[in-house]
């Protein structure tokens, strides 16, 4: 820089010998500074490959504990009331996909499928759904009645919806030729949904499973037939509700003690 100048300048103004040796010496500084730097440079650049690396071999670098605690221990269900109506970005929206892709899977199968619906689609799957459901209710029955209520006061709330996820499970012949158990690859597709949540919960975005109709509307050929769900064994879990919301810091949960959930057998107490 300008200081670097003006100190060579005044050295050379010296006496020829003396000032040699001070520019050799200025030279050498300078030289080991961009030395240390490129050095660093160098590291970083090889550890940021290393990370990528490892990244495409699925070996990423793990969080700190106390972070994916607290990650878990603030996830929660925020229903489509409280949503604002603002668009969840695209990117966070393949962020929780690619996390529920994920999830542990007996024999591999991978049994989860989603299909994921935004603006104008939203209103018409759930206009479609609704129909079905009310196939198996007798107009002018109180419960028909109630269903009626419950659908005005649902289409208002879905107004906010950024996106609605149709959560399936998709039977899946494994590597040994034979299906897994239907209730493992249910539980497949739960964990897939729960990794699709927290990162919702890390993005700052709402989230609500919703499992109403699973076994009325969901479960109807036409409902299948439009999530592409059409051979033997193929299922519809629910709707993952997805949307921004001004509210979730209002959301509280106080879930009973985990000791009283678990039972501790020592060496000891096993007997015989």
């Amino acid at each position: 820089g300008k200081v670097t100048e003006f100190k060579m300048m005044e050295l050379l103004q010296q006496a020829p010998a003396e000032a040699a040796v001070a520019v050799l010496v200025v030279l050498v500084g300078i030289l080991s500074v961009a030395l240390v730097q490129a050095q660093g440079s160098i590291r970083k650049l090889q550890e940021r490959q290393k990370e990528e690396k490892g990244e495409a071999q699925g070996q990423t670098k793990k969080p700190p504990l106390s972070q994916v605690e607290k990650l878990i221990a603030s996830r929660r269900s925020i229903f489509p009331k409280d949503y604002n109506g603002k668009v969840v970005p695209r990117d966070i929206i393949t962020k929780m996909l690619e996390a529920a892709n994920w999830a542990p899977t007996h024999g591999k199968t991978e049994p989860w499928r989603f299909v994921v619906m935004s603006g104008e689609e939203v209103k018409k799957f759930t206009a479609m759904k609704n129909e079905e459901n009310m196939k198996f209710l007798t107009e002018g029955t109180e419960e028909w009645e109630y269903a009626m209520k419950k659908i005005a006061r649902k289409q208002k709330e879905l107004e906010n919806v950024s996106h609605l996820i149709a959560i399936c499970l998709k039977r899946v012949v494994g590597k040994k030729g034979k299906l897994m158990p239907e209730w493992e690859d249910i539980s497949s597709v739960a964990c897939a949904v729960q990794n699709m949540h927290l990162v919702a919960t890390a993005a700052g975005v709402g989230g609500y499973w919703s499992s109403g109709g699973w076994n009325k509307a969901l479960a109807s050929e036409r409902i299948k037939s439009f999530l592409g769900m059409t051979e033997e064994g193929d299922r519809c879990l629910g709707l993952f509700h997805v949307g921004m919301s001004d509210k979730i810091a209002r959301y509280r949960r106080k879930p009973g003690s985990w000791e009283d959930k678990v039972v501790w057998v020592e060496a000891s107490d096993i007997k015989g």
